[in-house]
């Protein structure tokens, strides 16, 4: 098998959803709570239930994180440098990396041979090993992991609250209300909060 090490660095795509979460870290009744609107009321229901799941994938764009248990994927043309960052935050696990080799085969990188640091969100080579020699394709090298908080409980209260702010603003933005501005202003005060580095 050709290996390779290059210094240059991957250029990863945006992370795609391969199983999305079970479940989203603001309820229904949270929303109707920040709207004023009485729990009983379900004629609004469907659409809270997007405008939910919107603010949350807005949230993990604007961020890079990831709030409750989902598989993604990125891919890559090549290898390169003896670590691969990735993006997203918090990342529990490498589900598999694989390339297609010099011959434009699908393969598997063994995961004997590299470690993965969640802390740094970080997948590293283990001494004296090297990366595969890829085919020339734009989707030569495809890493899947797991990322995401476990719990709602474990979801940072500032994320909720931004989602909530967002909530609003679309509900409230789309019938004309003038003063829905605030809102998104707040919520964009809180993604640069989240982006300091005093977060996890």
């Amino acid at each position: 098998m050709s290996l390779q090490h290059s210094a240059r660095q991957m250029e990863l795509s945006r992370p795609t959803v391969v199983t999305g979460p079970t479940a989203e870290p603001v309820t229904l009744a949270e929303a109707k709570r920040q709207l004023f609107l009485a729990e009983s009321d379900t004629s609004q229901d469907a659409e809270l239930v997007s405008r939910i799941q919107a603010a949350r994938e807005q949230w993990e764009h604007d961020t890079d994180s990831v709030l409750l248990t989902q598989t993604l994927s990125v891919t890559s043309e090549c290898f390169g440098g003896r670590e691969i960052e990735l993006d997203s935050r918090p990342v529990s696990s490498i589900t598999h990396i694989k390339y297609y080799d010099e011959n434009d085969t699908l393969q598997t990188f063994s995961a004997s041979r590299y470690s993965f640091d969640p802390a740094e969100r970080e997948i590293e080579l283990k001494w004296n090993e090297a990366w595969p020699i890829t085919a020339i394709r734009w989707d030569a090298v495809t890493i899947t992991y797991v990322a995401g908080n476990a719990s709602i409980a474990s979801v940072p209260a500032i994320a909720k609250q931004a989602m909530l702010l967002l909530i609003a603003y679309y509900h409230y933005g789309n019938r004309g209300d003038n003063d829905r501005a605030n809102d998104l202003r707040a919520y964009e005060n809180l993604v640069k909060r989240f982006l300091r580095s005093s977060y996890p």
